[in-house]
């Protein structure tokens, strides 16, 4: 009797220790998004600061579509910065006619499939658009990738150029170029 009772004690030890190791992960992970989105916001803003846009009235609007965990950190790194003179203002998208409200969109890893749908039925005239997945064949004008476990990103001058901007050539020299 005393060792069933020992065996189930060294169990319950065992599956709180898996329980334990279980919600770290998942911590963990919560953790590593909310920096990646951290990082990536701090690219977006410096996007900005590269990009000219015409005709921009109002707030500067950065549209985020299809990832919560993204809007709010981006909300919160961004929402009280200013560009062009202008306070920035982060929404969540939620149908390709909210990205003509938007000066930059920003489209985190999600299904490609409906990213890319979501591109072609989109207005991207003065927009620029920023995703996590390398879609800069697909109609992004910047991608986020990753080289040898570092962040970096692809710019295609041609798409910002179709979408009504200028860029800088500071910003193209410091991206890999397609």
């Amino acid at each position: 009797m005393e060792t069933q009772s020992i065996y189930n004690f060294k169990l319950k030890v065992l599956i709180v220790m898996a329980l334990m190791m279980v919600f770290v992960g998942i911590g963990n992970a919560f953790s590593q998004a909310a920096n990646l989105y951290k990082i990536q916001s701090l690219f977006l803003y410096n996007f900005t600061k590269h990009v000219k846009w015409e005709n921009t009235e109002g707030a500067f609007t950065i549209g985020i579509y299809g990832n919560p965990k993204a809007l709010a950190e981006i909300k919160s790194n961004l929402g009280s910065k200013i560009v062009w003179g202008k306070n920035i203002n982060v929404i969540e998208i939620t149908s390709p006619a909210d990205i003509s409200n938007c000066q930059l969109v920003y489209m985190p890893r999600s299904n490609k499939k409906k990213i890319i749908d979501f591109i072609g039925n989109s207005d991207l005239s003065n927009t620029l658009l920023v995703t996590e997945d390398d879609l800069t064949s697909d109609g992004a004008a910047i991608s986020f990738v990753f080289e040898q476990s570092k962040m970096k990103f692809k710019i295609s001058k041609t798409k910002i150029e179709e979408a009504g901007l200028k860029v800088s050539s500071s910003l193209i020299s410091i991206g890999i170029p397609v």
